[in-house]
């Protein structure tokens, strides 16, 4: 388990190069809303700070794929684990497949979409990160039901709680202030990322049920 302190350090950084990225990259766009544009409209096709708004999705995916690999390996959920790696990976196709901003980031968001392959596959790629988070959340959730999960009871209600927020949050993407509301969605998945890895990788949070049933692992992290 000597791999866990380093998980969570690669996490935690990624989440926060990630909102260094987005937050730096946007003062750097004359006109850029933060309120009004997608985030991802930084690593746009067209964008000045392409390199920047790329770096910052890579940076969640990385996070993502961390957090996935300390919860297998201090939990041996397949599940939850699965989940977080999906959404990394839908994250690097996120950053991989950029949309399309000819103009700039922005207004980009609120222009007419051109419609190209490449912006689909962004835009499927965006709904299948939101997917495989959901799956993840609820995952840790039903684990807390049940009573048999070897993380804390806490964090499943959390994460339920935290998924719901998810819903409502994205949900409002498609009308006015898209970039504020995107911004809190993803605060939303974000710190609930921050909660799991960092539960994961410290010592003595395996819940009393996982250790009463024989799951998960309660050696504490070298």
């Amino acid at each position: 388990m000597a791999g866990l302190p380093s998980a969570r350090l690669v996490a935690v950084v990624g989440v926060l190069l990630f909102w260094a990225g987005v937050f730096g990259a946007g003062l750097l766009v004359d006109a850029y809303s933060a309120r009004e544009d997608y985030i991802s409209s930084l690593a746009g096709r067209g964008s000045p700070v392409a390199v920047v708004g790329v770096g910052a999705l890579l940076a969640s995916a990385v996070a993502q794929l961390a957090t996935s690999y300390a919860v297998f390996t201090r939990w041996r959920s397949r599940a939850c684990a699965f989940c977080l790696c999906g959404a990394g990976v839908a994250g690097a196709a996120i950053a991989s497949f950029r949309t399309s901003c000819p103009d700039g980031p922005a207004g980009c968001s609120r222009g007419e979409a051109t419609g190209d392959w490449i912006d689909a596959v962004h835009a499927s790629s965006v709904g299948a990160y939101e997917l495989f988070t959901l799956a993840a959340m609820l995952t840790l959730a039903t684990g807390a039901v049940r009573r048999t999960a070897p993380w804390p009871r806490w964090l499943g209600l959390l994460s339920l709680v935290l998924a719901i927020g998810s819903v409502l949050l994205i949900g409002q993407t498609n009308g006015g202030d898209i970039g504020t509301w995107q911004r809190l969605w993803l605060a939303d998945n974000l710190g609930w990322l921050l909660v799991v890895v960092l539960v994961a990788t410290t010592a003595g949070t395996v819940s009393r049920q996982g250790r009463a049933s024989g799951d998960g692992d309660v050696t504490t992290p070298g």
